[in-house]
């Protein structure tokens, strides 16, 4: 980085922060306030620079980064309705705990009259993003130092407010300099509270390991690993940590809705959940039915407070692997033998449970021109790497997507779904796809989301060189409402979408486009992943009448 001493301007200066502060990927949309301090990022090659078409994507992008790298995404767009068209991007964000920087611009101080004039300040607080104010190009690098601790710290998007009237101010001798994000290293828990942990571990006939989202390291996972040898005890995951135990020994898969049935019975036999890093929310719990009557630890790597609707019998704060070891060393000091629940018999159920996933599926009969959307999944799953990276939009659809196309590691998938709004995926999959480029990244959507926000920005995942695979359940309806009309015998005309031809519209645009209504039209699909040197679409026809939420 440049010494900050020589004279420079503010939107040099900035862009030097950003590269001081690490960050090698910057998405954005170019306005009045930023465009000079993006074009002092590209042409001083501090970074890859992804130019979205529209200011909620390139947020989102910022978004799917961080969950892909556990890194904090940076965005940038510039003032007034751009800010505005960032809200649920932001809100995204703020639920999922995401760490997220979003540089933005501002129109100038008493200057009523500009058109893109608004309160940014209250815009942001109603997503429930922090603001951090740039005060003066003295004090501009020290705030967003601020900027970059508190969404690291926190967990949390925060949109650095900067001024265009600044942006040609000098930054001289005075200016402050770049501040790096300190680690914070955590010490296990201890005391009377892990002794009472151990002590329910001891007394324990069917133990159960539950990992989510805040365990997702690897020196968390050899450490719950040898704790569940040591006990016992088969080991489960969270949807958002799907993969954390791939290939382990009595890996149950997912706890929660999309349990599959072995994994239901076991989940309801434990007599105490170890939770690490698990929030432990209703779609973790089944609204508490999976939690009922059973002893419940739950270790947390932090304090901050989160919608957690399942309270625990117990609450832990300490690192996770350090946890976990120091709970196998008293364990060990104690000589508490093991609980025997890992026994010859659930190996082989698993084993059962495998076998049957491996095989496709026979497709159920649907309406002409369309095919069943578990055996198309199914076999586009046979067809991808093992490795890749899943986004799944939100939609009637996301269940089946989780189900049928799983990861093997936490990171690569890419959770969308923390406000509860369609179209957040395109963007987050952008962000994935250029940050992660050894696999590729796969995107399911519906066909309702994908017309919402998907089209425009397929042109940047093909100008970015992306390895995404899109794949759109295209209905022509949306599809909670289609539920909702037909389950009370009411014409669902309302909630059906017209037709689009997704496949012709993406060969329009450069990338490989194939639509998929029967067998013959399936294997071109798979044909196509197979081969492709550019990202994919697939537009399966699916019957609105034979999708299962």
């Amino acid at each position: 980085m440049k010494d900050t001493t020589d004279t420079i301007t503010l939107h040099q200066g900035l862009a030097q922060a950003l590269q001081g502060h690490g960050v090698r990927h910057l998405y954005g949309l170019v306005g009045d306030a930023n465009l000079f301090m993006v074009n002092a990022y590209v042409e001083g090659e501090m970074g890859r620079y992804v130019a979205c078409t529209h200011e909620a994507h390139a947020v989102l992008a910022a978004i799917g980064f961080a969950q892909a790298t556990g890194r904090t995404g940076v965005a940038t767009i510039t003032h007034g309705p751009a800010l505005t068209n960032v809200c649920t991007a932001l809100a995204e964000a703020a639920r999922g705990g995401i760490p997220l920087v979003v540089l933005v611009g501002d129109t100038t101080p008493g200057d009523l009259q500009h058109l893109q004039n608004i309160d940014q300040r209250e815009v942001v607080a109603s997503t429930g993003a922090e603001f951090i104010e740039m005060r003066s190009p003295e004090t501009a690098i020290s705030d967003l130092n601020r900027a970059f601790h508190m969404a690291a710290h926190r967990r949390c998007p925060v949109v650095f407010n900067m001024r265009v009237d600044l942006q040609w101010a000098d930054l001289g001798a005075g200016a402050d300099t770049v501040v790096p994000v300190p680690e914070v290293t955590l010490a296990p828990a201890s005391g009377e509270a892990l002794e009472e942990a151990v002590g329910m571990l001891a007394s324990a006939r069917r133990p159960l390991i539950l990992a989510g989202r805040g365990a997702a390291s690897p020196e968390a996972r050899l450490a719950l690993l040898e704790l569940a040898a040591r006990i016992e005890a088969p080991l489960a995951t969270t949807l958002k940590a799907q993969g954390l135990f791939h290939g382990a020994p009595f890996n149950i898969g997912i706890c929660g809705g999309l349990s599959h049935p072995v994994a239901s019975e076991v989940i309801m036999q434990s007599d105490c959940i170890l939770a690490f890093g698990a929030s432990l929310s209703k779609h973790t719990t089944e609204e508490g039915a999976y939690t009922k009557g059973t002893r419940v630890v739950q270790i947390l790597p932090d304090i901050q407070e989160t919608p957690r609707l399942d309270q625990p019998t117990l609450r832990l704060i300490g690192d996770i692997a350090g946890t976990a070891r120091a709970m196998t060393d008293l364990l060990n000091m104690a000589e508490i033998p093991g609980s025997g629940a890992t026994d010859d018999d659930l190996a082989a159920r698993l084993r059962d449970q495998d076998n049957e996933f491996a095989a496709l599926p026979d497709p159920v009969e649907t309406a002409a021109g369309t095919i069943d959307m578990v055996h198309a999944l199914r076999r586009l799953h046979q067809a991808l790497p093992e490795e890749r990276v899943l986004v799944a939009d939100l939609g009637r659809f996301v269940t089946t997507a989780w189900r049928n196309l799983p990861v093997t590691r936490p990171a690569d998938l890419i959770y969308t779904s923390h406000f509860g709004a369609i179209g957040c995926g395109i963007g987050q999959a952008i962000g994935a796809a250029t940050a992660v480029t050894d696999r590729p990244t796969v995107l399911v959507a519906g066909d309702g989301g994908f017309t919402l926000s998907g089209l425009s920005e397929l042109v940047t995942a093909l100008r970015e060189g992306t390895d995404m695979v899109v794949i759109v359940c295209n209905d022509q309806s949306y599809g909670a409402e289609h539920v909702q009309f037909t389950n009370r015998k009411m014409n669902p005309a309302l909630s059906m979408i017209a037709k689009i031809d997704f496949a012709q519209v993406a060969q329009s645009l450069g990338l490989i486009g194939v639509r998929v209504t029967d067998e013959t039209t399936l294997g071109e699909a798979v044909d196509a992943i197979t081969r492709r040197d550019r990202p994919v679409l697939v537009d399966l026809r699916l019957d609105p009448t034979k999708i299962e939420m």
